[in-house]
């Protein structure tokens, strides 16, 4: 099943990469045409015109109405390519994805956080983490939202399964994921967030009543008067100076123009990368109910948000006519060009300019569930989970770490029911033990998320995920390492006297102190959490700490991983089994790497 999608993507990196070429040439094409044309207007304007002004002025008109055509025509072009070329990308990341190479992938180091509940503890972001793995997502808000959502663990029952379908139908439109992920790859949403910004504080526009009637009067009389001059009717000194009343004009707003112009500069092509995504959720027929939801967002009185965004980055294209100095010097000439644009611009920020925020919220959730739909996708073989609603479980055939590929994962059975609250594993160093905490972390994590699993079977009741495994010192706030763990236990306590539904992983409680104060300690920590009624998996060294079990055999399970020690060998099965481990391995491995004698 695997090589089949691996196929799939390597067929479709050939054929857009043949579109691609198509298009590289087209615009080659172009571009030496537009050149072309704008040196046609120069060379009229010199030769031609003192020779014949209707004929001159006729033929400057056709030369840069071709260069603005074929600007359009650039511009369009360009955006092909870049879909394209945003496409042959998709699909070789995809394949290299496959290949266990993620290293393409953004892998959210500003989410690093170590205090957070899980999410330092189980890898979940910086290098070849579980995020780097997840993470397809190509606006940063997307990203932002996806970090969010994993950093969450949903208890909400009815979200999770909305959400389970929602992110199931997506697996599903295999093309339209793509062709989303490729309309807005590599967009900057700084950029996108300063449009929101300024949206919400437009830039003001002075004597805006007035400026309505100039915008349609001096264009109107320029235009006649410059038409009357070239048949010869009036002297061309009336043209040059209704010309330089618009300059008047034009230099009395230079200031707002220039401010506008700062605010949005070079924002039009993410502008337009966000219209072609609005466009295509507003066109798609979902099914299901969590994402219909997300789409009614996009409507405002029957009027799609992608029009209404596309009529905002109309107004900036041609804004960015002017950009060119001799195009810009005519349109302002003749027709207050960049003043009709800020002039329609900030009649839009006025009617539209609040809702752009809603907008882009709506493409993040889409583009965050794209990236679990992704995961499904490519992992056919994994499993829907079955949420429970009736007391506690966590039950599981054939459990793996997503981040380990299949043919070196060894996965397991898991189950920790309403009854059995405590799970204590014990096992020899490298057995196996930290990387099952993981396992179940992270695919607690992902069901929570309404995504599939890395099981055959998976059934779970959604709680507060709390984990306690890899606790560190801070030497800024004068912390030791045991100080910084007793504050993490006791803040995961508080939660739980305040109420909280929490289901915790710890590995090695208590490791900074002596081994008497450690199993004093951790024995009276599990006593509260039996007490507290709260489920738990510990993974210890300590043996002495599944005696326990003897007192509370209907809350404490023990299991343990294996080690097979024969002669100068050292087997790991990494299977989890019941009892209690009889094996440890810290003392052979010190001798066998030459530590001690």
């Amino acid at each position: 099943m695997e090589q089949e999608i691996k196929n799939r993507y390597e067929a479709l990196a050939r054929q857009y990469q043949l579109q691609l070429e198509k298009k590289k040439l087209r615009l080659r094409i172009i571009s030496w045409l537009r050149l072309g044309s704008f040196l046609s207007i120069i060379a009229v304007s010199i030769f031609l015109i003192p020779v014949s002004q209707l004929i001159g002025w006729g033929a400057v008109f056709v030369c840069m109405l071709a260069f603005l055509l074929l600007v359009k025509q650039s511009v369009g072009t360009e955006k092909q390519l870049n879909y394209y070329q945003n496409l042959v990308e998709i699909n070789l990341n995809e394949i290299r994805g496959i290949q266990r190479d993620f290293s393409q992938f953004d892998p959210g180091k500003e989410f690093v956080h170590p205090d957070h509940d899980f999410s330092f503890d189980l890898d979940l972001f910086g290098e070849n983490s579980f995020f780097q793995f997840l993470n397809r997502t190509v606006t940063s808000g997307g990203k932002n939202k996806l970090a969010g959502s994993v950093q969450t663990s949903s208890q909400n029952v009815e979200t999770i399964r909305k959400k389970q379908l929602a992110v199931n139908e997506l697996a599903e439109y295999f093309d339209w994921r793509q062709q989303f992920l490729a309309s807005g790859r590599n967009s900057d949403d700084n950029v996108s967030s300063e449009i929101i910004l300024h949206q919400k504080e437009p830039v003001l526009l002075k004597h805006n009543s007035s400026l309505k009637i100039l915008l349609f009067a001096l264009p109107a009389v320029t235009i006649v008067l410059g038409v009357l001059w070239i048949v010869g009717s009036i002297p061309e000194q009336l043209f040059y100076a209704a010309v330089f009343v618009q300059w008047v004009l034009f230099l009395s707003y230079s200031k707002t123009i220039t401010n506008f112009k700062k605010i949005y500069g070079l924002r039009t092509k993410v502008l337009l990368r966000y219209v072609d995504m609005l466009l295509l959720i507003e066109k798609k027929e979902f099914r299901s109910e969590y994402l219909n939801h997300q789409k009614s967002k996009l409507f405002n009185h029957g009027k799609p948000a992608s029009q209404i965004t596309s009529a905002l980055q109309k107004i900036l294209n041609e804004l960015d006519y002017s950009q060119n100095i001799l195009v810009g010097f005519v349109l302002d000439s003749i027709i207050l060009w960049d003043i009709r644009c800020i002039y329609r611009l900030h009649k839009w920020q006025k009617t539209y300019g609040g809702q752009l925020a809603e907008w882009f919220e709506v493409i993040a959730e889409l583009d965050s569930l794209i990236s679990l739909a992704n995961l499904n996708y490519n992992h056919p073989e994994w499993t829907v989970p079955v949420v429970n609603t009736n007391g506690f479980m966590v039950q599981t055939e054939n459990l793996g770490h997503p981040l380990i590929a299949r043919e070196k994962r060894i996965d397991n059975h898991f189950e920790i029911s309403n009854q059995e609250q405590i799970v204590i594993i014990t096992g020899a160093n490298m057995a196996g033990k930290s990387t099952f905490l993981r396992t179940v972390g992270i695919n607690l994590i992902l069901a929570s998320q309404g995504c599939k699993v890395c099981a055959t079977e998976f059934r779970f009741s959604p709680a507060r995920l709390f984990t306690n495994m890899r606790t560190t010192d801070n030497l800024m706030k004068d912390e030791s390492y045991f100080y910084a763990e007793l504050l993490r236990l006791k803040y995961m306590l508080d939660l739980l006297h305040n109420g909280e539904n929490l289901f915790i992983i710890i590995d090695e409680m208590l490791k900074g102190t002596n081994s008497v104060d450690k199993l004093n300690g951790s024995v009276e920590l599990l006593k509260q959490l039996i007490l507290l009624e709260t489920h738990c998996i510990v993974a210890t060294h300590d043996l002495k700490l599944t005696e326990l079990a003897g007192s509370f055999p209907a809350a404490i399970k023990n299991q343990c991983f294996e080690v097979n020690l024969s002669g100068d060998e050292l087997r790991f099965d990494y299977k989890l089994k019941e009892g209690v481990t009889g094996t440890m391995n810290a003392t052979f491995l010190m001798k066998k790497m030459g530590i001690i004698q």
